[in-house]
């Protein structure tokens, strides 16, 4: 059961639906017959916090893998997330193991093509409770986001539908976040963009993937120059430094930036560069670092700090 007061922001019944993929009616039931969460009420009704929707969200995923909500309902957030962790992967086999069939995104393509925000975060929410985060990245958000930069390239897609998906993708992987941060942490990795990189959902994800396997994460943003991510190194106290390079052009500006991180980054500090641009400054960052082709390479970096697959 969720502390009545936890978190800041307060959301309504309807957002909180929206946001976990639960229709409104299971919420009300989850509450009234099981006490799932408890929100709190005002003059508006029924507001739920971060925590509650947490919870919510944990609640669904183990739902989704057979758990009774009845049984769910007394556990802990700890314990529901060992419970999801625990299942194995045969017990819920997908329809076709090259493309599971909680993974269509045809109803999330619909909804792009209408501009209706309210269904995209619905259908991303409902994604979100059925698959595990990396299968969430590479199986969802990741292949929308590049088919929708092909479309615009090929003038099938504007740029008002990038910046609806975007937005709606930034503001799940946030979310996602601020659910599996922890203080009490084996290892911490800081994740930047360098300056004049603005892509940063490749990177937020990054940050998901690690803060979800049980590491500490601190997410500075994108397009931050090379003084300001050094300077942030040491006060977050990060044994690694992730940086995301999407473009693929080797700029004199930006060469600049990766070199003066590479001198300026402290020698006890390890440096991860991914993203489709990262193979390019390969030359300059391998002396120095690790350039991660994909994410499969970066679990496996995140499983030496100690991570749990996620």
């Amino acid at each position: 059961m969720s502390a009545p007061h936890a978190g800041h922001t307060r959301y309504p019944i309807r957002s909180v639906s929206r946001q976990t993929g639960i229709a409104i009616d299971t919420l009300r039931a989850w509450e009234r017959r099981h006490h799932a969460v408890t929100p709190v009420r005002d003059d508006r009704g029924r507001m739920y916090s971060d925590v509650d929707v947490a919870r919510l969200r944990l609640l669904q995923g183990a739902v989704a893998r057979g758990h009774s909500i009845g049984r769910l309902a007394s556990l802990s957030d700890g314990q529901l997330r060992k419970l999801i962790a625990a299942v194995e992967p045969a017990a819920v086999p997908p329809a076709d193991p090259a493309r599971p069939a909680s993974l269509d995104t045809a109803a999330l393509v619909a909804a792009l093509r209408a501009y209706d925000a309210a269904e995209i975060d619905r259908e991303l929410a409902r994604l979100a409770a059925v698959v595990r985060p990396v299968q969430l990245l590479q199986g969802v958000l990741m292949p929308v986001l590049a088919q929708l930069g092909d479309d615009w390239h090929r003038r099938r897609a504007s740029i008002a539908q990038e910046h609806v998906m975007s937005s709606a993708v930034r503001s799940i992987l946030g979310s996602f976040l601020r659910v599996h941060a922890r203080a009490d942490v084996p290892a911490r990795l800081l994740f930047a963009t360098p300056a004049g990189e603005r892509h940063e959902l490749g990177t937020l994800g990054a940050a998901l993937l690690a803060a979800s396997s049980g590491l500490g994460v601190a997410y500075l943003g994108p397009d931050l120059p090379a003084r300001d991510i050094i300077a942030s190194v040491a006060p977050s106290g990060a044994r690694v430094l992730v940086l995301g390079v999407t473009g693929t052009a080797a700029g004199a500006a930006r060469v600049r930036e990766l070199r003066a991180i590479v001198h300026g980054l402290p020698p006890d500090v390890e440096l991860w560069v991914g993203g489709r641009g990262a193979e390019r400054h390969g030359a300059l960052i391998r002396p120095r670092g690790l350039v991660l082709r994909d994410y499969e390479a970066y679990q496996q970096e995140l499983a030496r700090l100690g991570g749990r697959v996620a």
